[in-house]
């Protein structure tokens, strides 16, 4: 993927500036919805930041021992932290040992770089052992925080932070931008409102297969309503593939039936393909009981995305409070 993407322009100049004028911080806090390249800006930071060379336009070179050693994944002066496999959390041992890391001095003479991606995923024991690292930095070291949930990191480690906000692009650039990636035969502006306007998160949608997914579990939704479908049933069917997509699909389809509760002609929706399905559904139930049914979806998906919770068993319970 290309780490250029045209959104990023201001903030890479604005960041390229304080650069050069030597006030970059000890930790950036990069922040927005999913799918606008936040991980991408990270490492392309990295990237620049470890290299012997920099270009003129402020992109590492590519060439140098540093640069070589960074696309390798074997840098000895960057780190990256994510939650382990088969685990749904950054442990605190993970961030003992990246603490260690930052104190070290740098092999080539530069920065100590360090990513957290997700940093949302920090549990709260990993969360304070970071804290004495923000508030008492090594000097040339750099902590990178990535996050599509800012909110789910707690106020000290955010405070400690400078932000950079990630905000989706104009329809205009993300439009152009994936309409040359996506083909002339595609809508790019309903895989965008799908998206909600990220772009990267639309682009996955291209080749059809993540797409007719979630087509796959329109139906699904829609037979458990109907009360054709056992929930237990379906709890197999949403479990499969992308859960934590499978879900913001599903706060997706649920604040658009809030929409058409209370404006029939709704000036925006996120499902613009879905309208007539939607509004089905939306006639099933008082306005009330929609705010409810939107809360549980958002409920569901902090669970089963960031804690340990029993996925199959949230799922059954939230499938079968749609059918009462």
């Amino acid at each position: 993927m290309d780490e250029h993407l045209p959104w990023h322009q201001e903030l890479w100049q604005s960041l390229q500036q304080r650069r050069a004028a030597g006030r970059l911080p000890h930790a950036l806090l990069l922040m927005g919805p999913a799918g606008l390249g936040k991980g991408l800006f990270a490492r392309r930071l990295a990237r620049v930041l470890l290299c012997e060379a920099p270009n003129a336009e402020g992109d590492a070179c590519g060439q140098c021992r540093s640069c070589r050693l960074f696309l390798a994944g074997s840098h000895p002066d960057y780190s990256v932290v994510q939650p382990v496999e088969d685990s749904r959390i950054i442990k605190v041992d993970q961030v003992r040992d990246l603490c260690t890391f930052l104190g070290y001095t740098a092999q080539y003479g530069g920065y100590k770089i360090a990513l957290l991606e997700p940093a949302d995923r920090l549990n709260v024991n990993a969360a304070n052992s970071l804290l004495k690292t923000l508030e008492e930095p090594p000097g040339a070291g750099l902590l990178l925080l990535v996050t599509a949930q800012p909110a789910r990191l707690p106020a000290t480690v955010r405070s400690r932070c400078q932000r950079l906000d990630f905000a989706p692009p104009p329809p205009a650039v993300a439009g152009s931008w994936l309409a040359a990636r996506a083909g002339p035969d595609l809508d790019s502006a309903t895989l965008l409102d799908v998206a909600g306007g990220a772009p990267l998160t639309a682009l996955t949608y291209v080749d059809g297969e993540r797409w007719q997914r979630r087509r796959e579990l329109v139906e699904c939704y829609d037979q458990v309503l109907a009360g054709r479908l056992d929930p237990i049933q379906a709890a197999e069917s949403w479990a499969r593939g992308d859960l934590a997509e499978n879900l913001r699909w599903l706060i997706g389809w649920h604040t658009d039936l809030i929409r058409l509760k209370m404006n029939s002609t709704p000036p925006h929706l996120s499902n613009p393909d879905l309208r007539s399905v939607l509004r089905r559904w939306a006639d099933l139930q008082p306005l009330r009981a929609l705010f409810e049914r939107w809360d549980a979806a958002v409920r569901l998906y902090t669970l089963c995305v960031t804690t340990q919770a029993s996925t199959p068993l949230l799922l059954e319970a939230f499938l079968s409070d749609a059918t009462r």
